[in-house]
């Protein structure tokens, strides 16, 4: 019984024992699950606070980056040379920065409204761009907004500023916001503006030039083909300028081109576009003109204005030109039709007497072809030695006896014959020519009269005629006292013959030097007298000698009309003044009789002898 207490007493220890144990056991399971808890929460903690840390640095980083940038954003504004500006579209709020106020002189306001701007800030010129340059990018067609516009200063004028943004949009696309600058760009707008005037603008006269006038006139021959309608282009040249660059230099050339320029500038600005060519040469564009008779009427005021004295260097100036007047699309459908068609119709005009204006007419072009042709062929002339020299024989209604004559200038061409002067020598003076050619008839016509002395010995008065460019020379007097010297002619039988129009180029100059002449003892006729001024002021102070009465005084006097009673008024008044009146022209035995009845000194014309060549002239001396 001992043994079995004492076994069960064993199997209960051992039974309590391995209950101890198990416990012990899951005890310890239990703490080591618990352990394995700990270390994951501890881990996932120690995570935790490295994340916690690491977000900490990365607000820390944020709050740097973001205090930096404020700090750089507030260098941009103060230190930008543009004018900064943010615009909330949905309340039009816009703030600008104090540079972009200062830009336009204005005192800072943070707050503004895009509508305002636009009111009172923006250029009513410049205003529909800008609004179509936001309305683009607002529909996505431009990645920016970049637009140029004047904006008003706090002075009251404008500067040009350059607008540059981006809009930012909401989920359906709608503008929010918006952000740009503003950049002064008014420096480099009147470079381009400078840039533009010399590209198109005339250095000397500021108007406008030949690339210019292109432009102009291809943009309106365009618009006249859209809609109909005419206009035209009328080519001013002025007449004898080169004479005047030639005498007194192209300075006085140029002050004289700047005064014109000015003057017509003026004039056409109201309906057109002036432009130099070159030189005198002077296009005006009349875009719309409705009629032929409002053509003319503004040719006619273009000869007015011309017409009024110019004082160059204290020099008294009476300008007249000669325009060619080519009207489109009759005349032409391009530019270089129309203002070759213009240049034309002005030469027209020049070798009608100048002074007048023509409109094209499509012969005219036969017309330059010739001119053409004739200035190759009179440059050959004068180095062919194909001039000639012709004596018109003047009779003295005194004596009854030939007692001078009147040097005439030929050209005998191989190709067109006998060329009258009044073809070739308006070319010449044109082209230059006439002061060589003008000193070849002086000498000439001197050295005839030495051989006739000879031959007759007897001494007779040279005539010679004088161009409007010989005399603006300033070796005019000494030019003639050479040739006297190198001749011997006396100088008492040498006559210079000048028409009225001549005198008045240059009034005083030319008395100056007509003075000088006749102090050497040469005679001075004043030709055509009539035609022209005919003033007794004028008269006065000229030192002539002679009076030669226009032709068309003695054509009338077999007519009989009132100008017979002032050819009689004109011989009187002359020998009032000390002068000698010779008749020019004088072809019938009525003529004669009434001049010779008056009182007349000498006559000249087909009655008495058509010009003669030296070797005829000679035998109607001796016979």
């Amino acid at each position: 019984m001992y043994i079995y207490i004492a076994i069960v007493a064993t199997v209960g220890i051992i039974v309590f024992l391995s209950a101890a144990i198990y416990q012990h056991k899951q005890t310890i399971r239990l703490l080591q699950r618990q352990n394995e808890e700990y270390l994951t929460v501890h881990e996932e903690l120690a995570a935790q606070e490295e994340e916690l840390r690491q977000n900490f640095k990365e607000l820390y980083l944020s709050e740097e980056i973001i205090r930096q940038n404020d700090e750089i954003h507030r260098l941009v504004r103060e230190g930008a040379n543009d004018g900064l500006w943010v615009w909330d579209i949905a309340t039009d709020s816009k703030t600008v920065s104090e540079r972009g106020w200062n830009m336009l002189g204005l005192s800072e306001q943070p707050v503004t409204t895009k509508e305002s701007w636009k009111r009172e800030i923006v250029h009513p010129e410049d205003l529909p761009q800008m609004l179509a340059e936001m309305k683009r990018h607002f529909s996505g067609q431009t990645p920016f907004y970049q637009v140029e516009y004047r904006a008003k200063t706090a002075k009251g004028g404008y500067r040009w500023i350059l607008s540059r943004g981006k809009a930012a949009f909401d989920g359906n696309g709608q503008p929010l916001h918006m952000a740009g600058s503003y950049t002064d760009i008014t420096d480099s707008k009147f470079k381009e503006e400078r840039i533009r005037h010399m590209a198109y603008y005339d250095a000397l006269t500021g108007l406008a030039n030949r690339e210019r006038l292109t432009e102009s006139v291809k943009l309106t021959l365009e618009a006249n083909r859209q809609k109909g309608g005419q206009g035209a282009l009328i080519f001013i040249d002025i007449d004898n300028f080169k004479l005047i660059n030639d005498t007194y230099g192209h300075s006085w050339g140029d002050k004289l081109l700047i005064s014109l320029g000015s003057r017509l500038g003026a004039l056409a600005n109201k309906v057109g576009l002036a432009a130099r060519l070159g030189g005198d040469e002077i296009v005006i564009l009349l875009p719309e003109m409705e009629s032929y008779e409002e053509i003319t009427g503004y040719a006619d005021k273009i000869m007015r204005v011309l017409e009024q004295p110019t004082t160059v260097n204290g020099h008294v100036f009476h300008i007249t030109a000669s325009a060619g007047i080519a009207v489109f699309p009759e005349h032409g459908d391009n530019v270089e039709e129309l203002l070759r068609n213009a240049d034309m119709a002005m030469y027209s005009a020049k070798t009608s007497g100048k002074h007048t204006y023509r409109f094209f007419d499509k012969s005219m072009h036969d017309t330059v072809v010739e001119k053409t042709l004739l200035e190759a062929r009179l440059r050959k002339a004068i180095q062919n030695n194909e001039l000639r020299l012709y004596y018109q024989p003047e009779y003295n209604l005194t004596t009854g006896q030939i007692d001078g004559f009147e040097a005439l200038v030929r050209w005998q061409s191989p190709d067109y014959g006998m060329v009258p002067p009044l073809k070739f020598i308006p070319l010449a003076e044109e082209m230059g020519l006439i002061v060589g050619i003008g000193n070849w008839v002086l000498k000439t016509a001197c050295a005839f009269n030495q051989e006739l002395y000879k031959i007759c010995q007897k001494r007779l008065r040279t005539s010679v005629n004088i161009s409007v460019v010989q005399l603006m020379q300033e070796d005019l007097v000494q030019s003639v006292k050479e040739v006297l010297d190198e001749t011997g002619l006396p100088p008492e039988y040498l006559e210079l013959e000048l028409t009225e129009s001549v005198l008045m180029e240059q009034f005083e100059d030319n008395t100056r030097k007509l003075q000088n002449v006749r102090a050497m003892g040469v005679r001075i006729a004043l030709d055509d007298f009539g035609s022209g001024y005919s003033s007794l002021t004028y008269l006065k102070k000229l030192p002539i000698t002679a009076l030669k009465m226009d032709k068309t005084f003695i054509d009338d006097i077999a007519i009989g009309d009132n100008n017979v009673t002032i050819t009689g008024s004109i011989i009187e008044m002359a020998h009032e003044l000390g002068l000698v009146v010779v008749a020019e022209g004088v072809e019938t035995e009525e003529q004669f009789a009434y001049l010779k009845q008056k009182g007349c000194d000498i006559i000249q014309g087909y009655l008495i002898s058509q010009p003669l060549s030296s070797d005829e002239f000679t035998a109607k001396l001796q016979g």
